[in-house]
């Protein structure tokens, strides 16, 4: 008989590929935080010592019955570290990215010409990930396997690097600013990701997190969102990327169901036949359950809201069983009830 491991990986890839399944699948995004929560490692350690960061990992995967596969986790920083952004920790030990200073300042985009792509083998946290990788994949259990960093969207990165507030007004009053940094931004994904698909073979998926890109009104979405995207589907053909943005996202959600993304983990606040409705169905939708209504429920009201949510899908295989974001606070119960009643509810 299978695992419920096996049967949910089984059941998520049909459903990104749009075959038949007998069951959903449930997708978690797990973060450093969850990591954290799960173990109580020393973040320092996790960011830094690839060894705390594969142990912590498989510590966490074996209370949920192994669903889950290790992964290097600098959190949202490493593209943005290789262009420059200033890497900072807060009091709990939690990584961010702030703009470079040199970015920040500049007035015209004839004061980015000194710019040039990151190197993801330099002294930032693109390399400290891809040392990550190589550990993990020379030590990964047995039945386990290696994912690949995320990357975050080219626009979140950019916003990231010059200022959230300044890349916005950028997009409306100097375009072409923002486009020559969205180019470098993209070049720097492509070489990072293109060193982990050396170390690991083949990319499985990417994961996107372009929060910020909700922002933008559906017209400019589609004009500075949409081809940082075809670019990534360009260099990786055989890749299948998959979006997270769980901002309030509904506004774009049309452009979302165009952009050639294989699957999108969105807002709590769009239900999912909305969703469905909105993107045309051309993309697997991951969500459904809210993260701060999972903190506070029982294991018993989850399986329950859980069972809700299944039917509301309406038996459509392009749908998922999530939550609209990241499980951080979520208690490991609650976590197994959303795959108990996954497991149990049939299409």
């Amino acid at each position: 008989m299978s695992t419920l491991r096996e049967r949910n990986f089984r059941r998520l890839k049909q459903s990104i590929d749009g075959e038949r399944s007998d069951r959903h699948a449930v997708f978690h995004y797990y973060t450093y935080p969850f990591f954290q929560s799960m173990t109580g490692v020393d973040l320092n350690d996790f960011f830094h010592n690839p060894e705390a960061t594969l142990k912590c990992e498989i510590q966490t995967f074996e209370q949920i019955e192994g669903i889950g596969n290790p992964l290097p986790d600098m959190g949202s920083v490493p593209v943005a570290s290789g262009l420059g952004g200033v890497v900072k920790f807060d009091d709990a030990g939690f990584i961010s990215v702030h703009p470079n200073p040199n970015i920040a300042s500049a007035a015209t985009v004839e004061d980015l010409d000194w710019l040039e792509p990151g190197d993801p083998y330099g002294d930032n946290y693109m390399g400290k990930a891809l040392e990550s990788l190589q550990y993990m994949v020379d030590n990964c259990p047995e039945g386990y396997r290696i994912n690949p960093h995320p990357i975050q969207g080219a626009y979140t990165t950019g916003a990231n690097i010059r200022g959230i507030s300044e890349f916005c007004i950028d997009t409306l009053i100097q375009p072409e600013f923002v486009k020559k940094i969205l180019a470098l931004v993209i070049e720097t994904q492509i070489r990072f990701l293109k060193a982990q698909e050396k170390i690991l073979g083949s990319l499985s998926h990417v994961l996107v997190g372009d929060d910020l890109s909700a922002f933008l009104s559906e017209p400019v979405y589609r004009e500075f969102i949409l081809p940082t995207y075809s670019a990534l589907f360009e260099a990786f053909p055989d890749t299948p990327f998959w979006l997270h943005n769980d901002s309030t996202a509904r506004h774009v959600a049309p452009a979302i169901g165009d952009s050639g993304m294989k699957a999108w983990h969105y807002h709590p606040d769009i239900a999912p036949q909305d969703a469905l409705e909105l993107t045309g169905g051309r993309v697997t939708l991951l969500g459904g359950l809210s993260p701060l209504d999972l903190q506070k429920w029982t294991a018993e009201e989850t399986y329950e809201k859980s069972i809700e949510v299944l039917k509301s899908f309406g038996g459509n295989r392009k749908f998922v069983l999530a939550a609209g974001g990241s499980v951080n606070q979520v208690p490991v119960e609650n976590i197994m009830a959303m795959f108990r009643a996954a497991d149990d509810f049939e299409i």
